[in-house]
């Protein structure tokens, strides 16, 4: 984003910088509020994952893993924002947006598991919606490293976290 100016994001969405102008105060506004949308978008789909209640919650926690694989292909933006993060660089910002997209993805996970699973959450410590988020994440980190370290092994790492998801929660 850096070197990308006004005129070349309204050249390529077919609108002046002035119109662009008219909706955001700088290039910086408008990036964060694509972020900001990015997200909303990724928490949207991760709600419909979880809502559908024709498959049980196992199958829908293993479809939420396997979603996230492939986010670096469907939400570039936000899989970008998480490398950048853990540079030095970072900017505060985009740590905001992270931190709300992490809280919200919690938050929906801690619905999920609660109401499935009422009894036994109760017991269990109440870090277990963000260790889940959080593993998730470092788990597609995982994965595209291991891509890039050992190409000839793919790692099954969905059915092994779905083990072990259920072992801790059975």
């Amino acid at each position: 984003m850096g070197k990308t100016t006004l005129d070349e994001i309204g050249r390529d969405v077919r609108i002046s910088k002035a119109t662009i102008y008219h909706y955001f105060k700088s290039k910086d506004e408008l990036f964060n509020e694509t972020l900001m949308w990015e997200v909303s978008q990724y928490l949207s789909d991760i709600k419909a994952i979880f809502k559908n209640e024709e498959f049980p919650v196992g199958a829908r926690m293993l479809e939420h893993f396997s979603f996230k694989e492939g986010i670096d292909q469907k939400y570039i933006l936000l899989y970008k924002l998480l490398i950048q993060s853990l540079m030095a660089e970072s900017l505060d910002e985009t740590q905001t947006v992270l931190k709300k997209l992490f809280y919200d993805e919690e938050e929906i996970i801690r619905l999920v598991l609660s109401s499935v699973y009422s009894g036994r959450i109760e017991s269990m410590n109440n870090s277990l919606p963000g260790f889940i988020v959080t593993f998730s994440w470092g788990m597609l980190l995982g994965n595209n490293l291991n891509k890039i370290a050992r190409p000839e092994k793919i790692l099954s790492t969905r059915e092994l976290i779905f083990k072990s998801i259920e072992s801790i929660l059975s």
